[in-house]
């Protein structure tokens, strides 16, 4: 993320966006010796200024990996996309490898990725089930994947306060293939659904 913008997140953003927080678990699970793939269930667009909280002290590593399907999702947020340098990603798009690339190499720098495996935004009590994206970006990096659950109250998205949950570090090994990436991709989808405390299909 931009450091100016970065700056002024951690001075007067986030000690708002604390007062919806009730409770931050794991934090000792998040590396500080090395980078590392966050990936949390996704309910609400909210969820894009409370993902980051925990690790508010490495946003300059930051970069989200976030949908720009139409010109018109361009003019409504690529300002923030901008500020946070966002990897874009076409959903649309028949091929999406030059989006994995651009988070690999971003990987490979000592940068954070914070994805969202769901692809989308989900409301249902259940998790949907996991694209394959976060389980190449850590197999081909080598770097963790860490778990995260949001959970806003009473389990209804934009109801305060909202908990954050965060896993211990997931390490894969570099073996791909589709069949291995399911595999790879459903247990970080487990763990997240452990985390968020909505049930995933494929348990």
């Amino acid at each position: 993320m931009k450091p100016a913008f970065c700056f002024c997140a951690r001075k007067f953003i986030a000690p708002v966006l604390e007062n919806f927080v009730e409770e931050i678990r794991g934090k000792e699970n998040i590396p500080q010796d090395t980078n590392f793939i966050l990936a949390s269930n996704h309910q609400t667009n909210l969820d894009h200024l409370f993902v980051p909280l925990p690790i508010k002290d490495k946003l300059e590593k930051a970069h989200f990996i976030g949908k720009m399907d139409n010109i018109f999702q361009f003019l409504l947020a690529g300002w923030f996309y901008w500020l946070a340098e966002t990897i874009p990603v076409n959903r649309k798009a028949k091929d999406k490898r030059k989006v994995l690339e651009k988070a690999i190499e971003a990987l490979k720098k000592g940068q954070i990725i914070i994805i969202y495996p769901e692809g989308t935004r989900n409301r249902k009590k259940s998790l949907l089930t996991g694209k394959t994206g976060a389980a190449e970006l850590a197999i081909r990096s080598g770097v963790p994947i860490i778990p995260m659950g949001v959970i806003y109250k009473d389990h209804k998205p934009r109801k305060f306060p909202l908990r954050l949950n965060i896993g211990e570090p997931m390490y894969f090994k570099e073996e791909l293939g589709y069949e291995k990436l399911k595999e790879v991709t459903d247990k970080i989808m487990r763990e997240i659904s452990f985390l968020s405390e909505k049930t995933y299909p494929l348990c």
